[in-house]
């Protein structure tokens, strides 16, 4: 005899491992960022390794450049790394910054360390978010590197100035694919009295981010569906889990 109350409770179970699997995925990058990683990366400040994602660090702790694994990179060849802080105060709104970016990056072998082999065509800049402000979250993101990669001529200027960045532009013009790995880290500047003010938090609600961000073309880039800081994937693990159980109670 057909079971429709395994079926329902199937269905609806399958429907939580789906959502949790969706959490796990798209939680290596920060809250709203534009592109999204299924696997993490080991980021280590001085001793403090990164662990959640997500991880309040002190800045005196990102003086230096993080030494970063990559476990579940397999498939060799050279990569390009990133490092976005998504908070930027400017002009009564957020933008991102670029804070590091070196291409040519590859994996030592040993332990799955990642070797640079030079400062990078942007060096890596300290995390200063400015006194008084929220945390910013800053996004360390691993590409594999396309053959004869360079910087994009739109974004030559950016390297020095470093702001306004686009993320989603870059990934875009640069014809990258879908990220290796991700981690991201938050930092507070807790030195002194604040002497300015600040535009409100960034939003990452669904609609907020569909309607401000190009997302990334490429399979595995955030939809609008993720981008609510985690939000809506627990309403979808809450709906599986209430339609599993219901069905199983038929």
């Amino acid at each position: 005899m057909f079971n429709c109350k395994a079926l329902g409770f199937g269905f609806g179970f399958g429907l939580l491992l789906a959502s949790l699997k969706t959490t796990i995925v798209h939680a290596q990058t920060a809250p709203g960022f534009p592109v999204s990683a299924g696997s993490s990366l080991g980021v280590t400040f001085g001793t403090n390794l990164v662990s959640p994602a997500g991880e309040l660090i002190p800045r005196a702790d990102t003086a230096n450049p993080p030494n970063i694994t990559a476990p579940t990179w397999k498939s060799g060849g050279k990569a390009i790394l990133f490092m976005i802080d998504s908070d930027v105060a400017r002009n009564n709104t957020r933008v991102e910054l670029l804070h590091w970016l070196v291409s040519g990056v590859t994996s030592t072998g040993n332990n799955s360390k990642l070797s640079f082999p030079g400062p990078g065509e942007a060096p890596y800049r300290q995390p200063s978010p400015p006194v008084g402000d929220t945390p910013h979250a800053y996004t360390l993101v691993l590409f594999p590197q396309p053959d004869n990669f360079s910087v994009p001529a739109q974004f030559t200027g950016i390297l020095q100035t470093r702001v306004p960045f686009n993320m989603s532009n870059f990934v875009t013009a640069a014809r990258l694919s879908q990220p290796i790995a991700a981690n991201y880290i938050l930092v507070q500047n807790l030195t002194g009295t604040p002497t300015t003010t600040f535009p409100p938090p960034r939003q990452t609600n669904a609609t907020t981010t569909a309607r401000n961000t190009s997302a990334a073309g490429f399979p595995g880039a955030a939809g609008s569906f993720v981008m609510g800081g985690g939000r809506v994937l627990w309403v979808g693990v809450g709906t599986a889990m209430i339609a599993g159980v219901a069905a199983f109670a038929l």
